[in-house]
């Protein structure tokens, strides 16, 4: 057995207990210590040391605030500033920290705990590093801000500008500004800094984004612009115009555009100026109009639209680029751009609102070739044709036509007049339109139009429908009739020696006519008339032994009905009464005549 000296065994019986007393000590303090904060620790000098989970927690909540709510000073070019954290977003993060200051003493082996746990007896201790984020972009912002503000010398990239029609330029220039991105760091490098020192931000050159080059380069494009002359022309329309060169100086106009990557100069001209230059010209640039045409082929009786034409004009919103590429051809000669201005008077879409759709109505009367009053027939079919009438509207034929004269194209030919008919004097001009105005009168009964006015031979001739006819003189008798239809009509004529056709179309909602006649009642006896003509010898020369020149025929009446069905099933019937007076009987005598047995009797005159 070995031998210990008794003093020996008493002081390692005393260090045995100690030791056993601390390992006590130590194990009781890390089961009732089990959620605080080991040893000495602190946070930005901020003691977190021996709290719990939510008093540290608390302690380093109040540092964030602390330093959130501090400025963080900076000069520049002799400006102060200050940064006020929460602009950009600072904010430490509080869970790392904590996790970190609760891991103090509490990771590695048992004798590295242990020790660990020794130390908050001792004089040792530990500062956890803040850790933070901010937004970077925020920040070099808020730099950028201070540079305009604190130093104002960005770099100039040089200009050209138009003064009274002179081009006046500038060269680029260098400018001074903070170096951005050293700034960040710097003032980043403070942000968790209690008391800040101030920072003092590096600076700059800042280079022209242009160099002298790219100004002669658009001072060159400027003035080659204004070299001058320029001309327009229009081969179409066999138009052109001169642009002087003083007018395009006028309008020249250099902008520089900062919004691109790199500034670039924009050359361009006053769509104004140009304009009212060319306005000025207007009449004789512009081209006349065509109205719509409403066609009717007779031979088809389809209808159909020709469109209108606008005037054509010079573009005012094209000007400016037609001047631009003639000045850069070789010749300064360019097109002249044209668009359509105003609208026809009567436009394509005014035809297609007057709503003639087809025919409604035609007639035929036929007659011999080749006499005088044919003539007469052609020329008023040909003076009608193409007429239109608006809905609600009268025709009257006297004064579509006018008064029939030789200057017009009408010659004499035999006319009623009375109960005879007259082939000489200005009274027989226009004989035989009588036909026509039938002609028309039918087309007109047959559309379903309102009769107005219109008055029947007295006498009947067989070329004519019986009772449905119609004469014409000027200005009496007359025809008129009114398009009581919701539409626009449209009269086409047309002839051949024998026969003349009058068609009117148009839309009449779809009537169906027909005619009728009645039989002739009221027969009266020819009217007698006895005339003086000292122009034929062979006449007696008494008014009781006159000559009959002109034998009577008989008078009677007919009623004329016009039998309307209409769309909607019902009927309607005008009606129209007329009386024929026949032939005249006319009787001759001559005063100077030879008498009855070729002998001069009493009560004649001789010389």
């Amino acid at each position: 057995m070995l031998n210990v000296p008794a003093p020996l065994r008493l002081a390692l019986l005393v260090a045995g207990s100690l030791v056993a007393m601390v390992v006590l000590v130590y194990g009781i303090d890390r089961v009732s210590n089990g959620g605080e904060v080991l040893g000495s620790v602190t946070v930005d000098g901020v003691d977190i040391g021996g709290l719990d989970e939510n008093a540290a927690l608390a302690r380093v909540r109040g540092l964030e605030e602390s330093l959130a709510s501090r400025p963080v000073p900076a000069v520049v070019a002799g400006h102060r500033f200050d940064l006020d954290p929460r602009q950009i977003g600072f904010g430490i993060d509080e869970q790392a920290i904590l996790d970190e200051a609760l891991h103090n003493g509490r990771t590695g082996s048992v004798f590295r705990q242990f020790g660990s746990w020794l130390t908050r007896f001792g004089s040792g201790s530990r500062d956890i590093a803040v850790s933070y984020d901010y937004d970077q972009a925020a920040l070099a912002s808020i730099v950028a801000g201070w540079e305009a503000e604190g130093i104002a010398d960005p770099p100039f990239p040089g200009d050209v500008t138009v003064e009274d029609g002179a081009i006046v330029y500038q060269y680029p220039a260098d400018g001074i500004g903070i170096d951005s991105d050293q700034a960040v760091q710097a003032l980043a490098a403070v942000l968790a800094v209690p008391d800040a020192p101030v920072v003092t931000l590096p600076t700059r050159v800042l280079p022209a984004p242009l160099q002298s080059g790219d100004i002669d380069a658009a001072v060159v494009e400027a003035r080659h612009l204004i070299d001058g002359d320029v001309t327009l022309v229009n081969s179409e329309f066999d138009r052109s115009i001169t642009i002087p060169d003083n007018v395009i100086g006028e309008a020249l106009r250099v902008t520089r555009d900062d919004s691109g990557e790199a500034p670039s100069f924009l050359i361009t001209l006053d769509p104004g100026v140009i304009g009212n230059y060319v306005a000025a010209f207007g009449p004789s640039l512009e081209t006349a109009p065509a109205d719509a045409e409403i066609q009717a082929d007779v031979e088809t009786d389809e209808v159909t639209i020709l469109p209108s034409t606008p005037v054509q004009e010079p573009d005012p919103a094209a000007l400016v680029d037609a001047v631009l590429s003639a000045a850069a051809n070789p010749g300064r000669t360019g097109d002249l751009p044209y668009h359509d201005g105003r609208e026809a008077p009567f436009s394509t879409a005014d035809a297609k609102a007057l709503g003639i759709s087809g025919l409604i109505g035609e007639f035929t009367t036929f007659h011999p070739c080749c006499a005088a009053r044919v003539t007469n027939i052609h020329q008023i079919a040909d003076d009608v044709d193409g007429t239109m009438i608006m809905s609600g509207e009268n025709f009257s034929l006297n004064d579509v036509v006018g008064k029939r004269t030789v200057a017009k194209g009408y010659v004499c030919a035999g006319a009623l007049i009375g109960g005879e008919i007259v082939e000489e004097g200005e009274i027989c001009i226009g004989g035989g339109t009588s036909q026509f105005t039938t002609t028309i009168y039918n087309a007109s009964f047959f559309a379903g139009l309102e009769d107005v006015y219109h008055m029947p031979h007295t006498i009947w001739f067989s070329r004519y429908p019986e009772g449905r006819e119609a004469t014409l003189g000027w200005r009496d008798p007359e025809l008129i009739f009114r398009n009581n239809t919701a539409n626009a009509i449209l009269i086409r004529t047309s002839y051949t020696d024998t026969s003349v056709t009058v068609k009117i179309y148009g839309d009449n909602g779809g009537l169906e006519i027909t005619a009728g006649l009645s039989d002739r009642y009221n027969y009266t006896s020819p009217r007698k008339e006895t005339r003086e003509n000292t122009d034929d010898a062979e006449l007696n020369c008494t008014p009781g032994t006159a000559t009959v020149t002109q034998a009577g025929t008989p008078g009677w009446t007919v009623d004329v009905y016009r039998y309307v069905t209409h769309p909607e099933g019902y009927e309607t019937i005008d009606e129209w009464t007329w009386h024929y007076e026949g032939y005249w009987e006319i009787r001759e005598y001559n005063p100077r005549g030879i008498g009855v047995n070729g002998d001069l009797q009493p009560g004649c005159r001789t010389g």
